[in-house]
């Protein structure tokens, strides 16, 4: 029996090779396409053959090919294929957009030309991929003009413990499994009963909100290090695709300052009296808002975008993120305060308590949003996600329609068959997800994938090599 190829785009070997090998055990051909020559030392250490793995860093030199011949190449990859533009990749990731343009012109003119000659050398009949890096997103759109198809495991995070596949670089259109049963809207009736009596909520990352938090949390942060110290050594002079040690370590004493001033002046107001929208900002940098968002990252521009489409009876409320306190400067927070309307909460606030008095909730892709749409709560997303599908959601495409949405959206009252309305919607993420996690890497919490994982997973990629109809 000929074996389905997948290739997996920047899973780390020291994490995934559990999940590699169960692929392999489902009849699968792995192959491995990654940035960092660390990963490559992984790979070879146990013992995956070359052939069955890329380092696309092996062989980069960032004059190896003319500029106008990379600038033509990734012209002609955009023209090609629907999907996001090459200068909007380089601002998602994380490590490119702090290199020059033309370091991030060659180096993505250099993916394009490795990854399409292996995935073709090889016969890849199905990508799975993350949607962090530029790697990551370069690909799907070299997977889009070869016709392989491109998917990324997306959790549903609300309820936790079931996640589903998407196929673009946003959560928008959950790939389908199965039909939906009378059994599907027994589980999202009960879901939806268990989530208004407050029995669930979405999982958050470890992170700092006191000093007490940073004491507790030093001995992951210090095994984190560690790990990453050692990876250094082999992944010396590639700061495109990593965090350096030195800016670690610049990142960890920035944080530490942050909470030091945030404790000392603390930047937030008390509620106020007058009806009020919300905002819940981001953690930043991560793929939900720099990927996802997209032209909208800049969450600073955003408030006031929202700010200024706000009618004068509200407030826009802009609550502290939980897991991301010392992530942002005082700076940062008084210059959401000044702008007009705006009003900061804290982090210790219950969400909850706000969505039970909200007029209106703003988001990206942000779990609140979801939870203010199962509650019934008018919610305006500035992202494509799979919870817009809430009939309560609306997606706001650019900031000229953005005061008229607002309007319409504080107006009209929630559908009176509500209930019935989520309870399908439920129902229909049911039969897009499967239980179980892809990454119990939460932080700095790390732990396997479980066995009862690994078999869902197996059978989900096999599922999707089928229903993609990969070779």
């Amino acid at each position: 029996m000929t074996k389905k190829r997948i290739a997996l785009i920047r899973y780390s070997p020291d994490y995934f090779m559990p999940f590699g090998r169960g692929l392999e055990a489902a009849g699968f051909e792995v192959y491995w396409i990654n940035a960092l020559k660390s990963d490559a030392r992984a790979l070879i250490q146990a013992e995956v053959s070359t052939s069955q793995w890329l380092d696309t860093t092996e062989d980069f030199d960032p004059d190896a090919m003319p500029l106008s011949e990379c600038r033509a190449r990734l012209g002609a990859l955009e023209r090609a294929v629907e999907g996001p533009r090459v200068y909007d990749i380089i601002l998602m990731d994380r490590h490119l957009r702090k290199k020059s343009t033309e370091f991030a012109i060659r180096y993505l003119a250099h993916i394009e030309r490795v990854v399409t000659e292996y995935l073709t050398r090889n016969r890849i009949g199905l990508v799975s991929s993350g949607r962090d890096s530029a790697l990551q997103l370069l690909t799907m759109l070299v997977c889009r003009r070869l016709g392989i198809p491109w998917v990324v495991p997306t959790r549903a995070r609300i309820p936790q413990e079931l996640y589903g596949f998407c196929s673009r670089h946003d959560t928008e259109g959950l790939i389908r499994f199965r039909n939906v049963t009378p059994e599907d809207h027994a589980w999202a009736a009960a879901f939806l009963d268990q989530y208004k009596n407050k029995a669930l909520r979405p999982a958050l990352k470890k992170s700092a909100r006191g000093f007490l938090d940073v004491l507790q949390l030093l001995p992951a942060h210090a095994r984190v290090f560690a790990y990453e110290l050692g990876k250094s050594l082999i992944d010396k002079g590639n700061d495109y695709a990593r965090y350096t040690i030195p800016t670690l370590v610049a990142m960890y004493l920035r944080r530490r300052l942050n909470m030091l001033t945030y404790k000392l002046a603390p930047p937030y107001q008390t509620p106020g009296a007058a009806p009020f929208g919300l905002y819940a900002l981001h953690t930043q940098p991560e793929s939900s808002i720099d990927v996802v968002g997209s032209y909208y990252s800049d969450q600073i521009g955003l408030v006031r975008t929202i700010a200024r489409s706000m009618p004068a009876t509200h407030e826009l409320y802009v609550k502290i993120h939980p897991s991301d306190v010392d992530g942002k400067t005082t700076g940062f927070y008084r210059e959401l305060r000044d702008i007009p309307g705006v009003r900061l909460i804290g982090h210790q606030i219950d969400a909850r308590e706000l969505l039970s008095r909200v007029s209106i909730v703003f988001a990206l892709s942000g779990t609140i949003a979801y939870e203010a749409g199962l509650l019934g709560r008018p919610v305006i997303t500035f992202a494509r996600n799979y919870f817009n599908a809430l009939p309560t959601i609306r997606h706001c495409a650019t900031p000229a329609e953005l005061s008229a949405l607002i309007d319409a959206m504080l107006d009209q009252p929630a559908p009176e068959n509500l209930q019935e309305l989520l309870t399908e919607f439920l129902a229909e993420l049911r039969v897009c997800c499967l239980d179980g996690e892809v990454n119990r890497t939460y932080g700095t919490s790390t732990s396997a994938l479980k066995e009862s994982d690994l078999d869902t997973l197996r059978q989900a990629y096999s599922a999707l090599a089928q229903q993609l109809a990969c070779g």
